[in-house]
């Protein structure tokens, strides 16, 4: 006789973990002592259909982590089952546990199901890089510069241009005028008030170029004397 829901979740004794749900007294994300839920017993034995049931039918944590911080995938131990879980109720492989194991590394670290850890460190090994916090607070900041367009008769763009000497041709940056520069955009976004200060560098870079293009005009320009005569 089945004596509680975690042992019937074990045995993929569905009508009876059932019962136990519709009683109100339990839920699929019920915990035994050690924080063991019927979600992570059925993962264990591989039982895909009653997974299914406590996830999608009655709102099962797939992600659900019992006493030593374990989720359900890190007890899975065949193949299929652990394509279930993360494919079709996207569990997260990424989760570790008390002792910092993700499910990878913990399945690997028993060698018992090969198959499965390869599996698992496939999907972080081939997962696009996460952005660094440095290159999600460039973006933010490019995301809140204004749109191009115009705005108050000032024409707004954005250009990638490299530097030129004053004949025009082309002069690269040392690798310490780039550092330098990185060291810039870099105290920038850790002032106390980044936007401020991107502000100033773009208002000081357009006083720049006004004066820069002043003076051109100037230079190219004949003097009120030579008209004159």
């Amino acid at each position: 006789m089945v004596s509680n829901i975690w042992v019937a979740a074990a045995d993929n004794q569905r009508k009876i973990v059932e019962n136990y749900i519709e009683s109100g007294q339990f839920s699929a994300n019920s915990k035994d002592p050690n924080g063991y839920t019927p979600i992570h017993a059925a993962a264990s034995y591989g039982h895909i259909q009653l997974l299914e049931y406590l996830v999608k039918d009655k709102n099962g944590d797939v992600n659900i982590q019992d006493a030593e911080g374990d989720t359900p995938l890190h007890h899975v131990e065949d193949l299929k089952t652990a394509k279930f879980l993360v494919e079709t109720l996207k569990a997260d492989y990424k989760l570790k546990n008390n002792d910092g194991l993700t499910a990878a590394q913990y399945i690997e670290e028993d060698d018992e199901f090969p198959d499965v850890a390869e599996y698992l460190k496939h999907l972080i090994h081939d997962e696009p890089e996460a952005a660094t916090a440095e290159e999600e607070q460039a973006n933010e900041f490019l995301s809140s510069l204004p749109i191009p367009g115009t705005i108050d008769g000032h024409e707004i763009r954005y250009t990638m241009e490299n530097d030129t000497d004053g004949a025009g041709s082309e002069q690269k940056l040392t690798d310490a005028e780039l550092e330098e520069r990185r060291k810039k955009i870099q105290a920038i976004l850790e002032s106390e008030n980044p936007e401020e200060a991107l502000r100033d560098l773009v208002k000081n870079a357009v006083h720049e170029g006004m004066s820069q293009f002043k003076q051109q005009t100037e230079e190219e320009l004949p003097s009120a004397k030579k008209r004159k005569d």
